[in-house]
């Protein structure tokens, strides 16, 4: 395996700096970059050849879905492997459709995250057990995994509903009528693809937008 230029993208400025000096460590190596934003990413990435990324998808102000979709318009773009925190179906579908060359979550610790960047650098992808298992169980749906991506109404709604407010209260909150309120609700939950109120916050909180 070639010696290799990797962008660590995360929020958590001791996250990056303890994957940083454990990588330093690594013979694969050429230089490691940082970035804990959107406008550090870009700038990263527009002034040093990126060979791999290392992406936590959850960054202030954006989500990391936007910044693979910004990748993928570049010539010969960079390989990108999610590290996250999230183990949501819905996230971990939507970004393999984006075309992510793997997905490793942070609970399974330093040693996962050099298998899946030598798999992805040898083979082009790593995908370890539970994403396997993930697709496998919706592949049958893959055209209709729902969007992560919720809208910046729709994210004020979701935490208003977390709120635990009635329908009455969030009315006033959003200074709608009660039935203007539920229409956006009902619309909300059909986008998601859930049942009901419950399983919307479920949704949320399991794909890392609430």
């Amino acid at each position: 395996m070639k010696r290799i230029n990797i962008l660590l993208v995360d929020d958590e400025v001791l996250i990056r700096q303890g994957i940083k000096s454990l990588l330093e460590k690594e013979v694969f190596i050429k230089e490691i970059y940082e970035a804990g934003d959107a406008i550090g990413f870009r700038h990263q990435i527009n002034t040093h050849t990126i060979d791999l990324i290392l992406l936590d998808i959850k960054l202030p102000n954006i989500r990391g879905h936007e910044l693979v979709s910004e990748l993928s318009v570049r010539e010969n773009p960079p390989k990108v492997i999610i590290v996250t925190g999230l183990e949501g179906v819905e996230i971990v579908m939507n970004l393999l459709k984006l075309g992510v060359n793997g997905v490793v979550f942070k609970l399974n610790g330093y040693s996962e995250i050099v298998n899946a960047i030598q798999e992805v650098m040898e083979t082009g992808y790593f995908f370890q057990e539970r994403v396997a298992e993930i697709i496998q169980a919706n592949a049958h749906r893959w055209d209709h995994i729902p969007p992560v991506a919720l809208s910046f109404h729709e994210n004020e709604l979701l935490k208003i509903i977390a709120s635990g407010l009635t329908t009455k209260q969030i009315a006033v909150e959003l200074k709608m009528t009660e039935a203007t309120t539920e229409t956006y609700r009902t619309r909300l939950i059909k986008k998601i693809g859930v049942p009901n109120s419950a399983a919307l916050l479920a949704y949320a909180y399991r794909n890392g937008i609430l």
